[in-house]
């Protein structure tokens, strides 16, 4: 859908002050992780066995550090929502 001039709704920005200093910063700090993320991977290159249970995998550091992190985040709000739900029967029932 175009605008229309006198059919629309919403304002065109009119103010004159150019960038918008929240999406500059926004993007600024998603550069600064996208850096920082390449440099991590890049310094933690090298080979490492990881045990688990059942298996071993042998991968490079990062990778093993980001499954770890990533299975302790799915792992956090597991057991959020289950706090949650016990939370929500116990109030329903009183």
């Amino acid at each position: 859908m175009a605008y229309q001039p006198g059919r629309s709704d919403a304002p065109l920005d009119d103010t004159g002050e150019g960038l918008d200093t929240r999406l500059v910063i926004r993007l600024v700090i998603a550069a600064a992780i996208v850096i920082f993320t390449v440099l991590f991977i890049v310094q933690n290159n090298d080979k490492v066995s990881t045990s688990f249970v059942f298996f071993t995998v042998e991968t490079s550091l990062w990778v093993s550090l980001l499954v770890a992190v990533l299975l302790g985040a799915l792992l956090g709000q597991v057991f959020e929502t289950m706090w949650n739900r016990r939370r929500a029967r116990r109030r329903g029932g009183d």
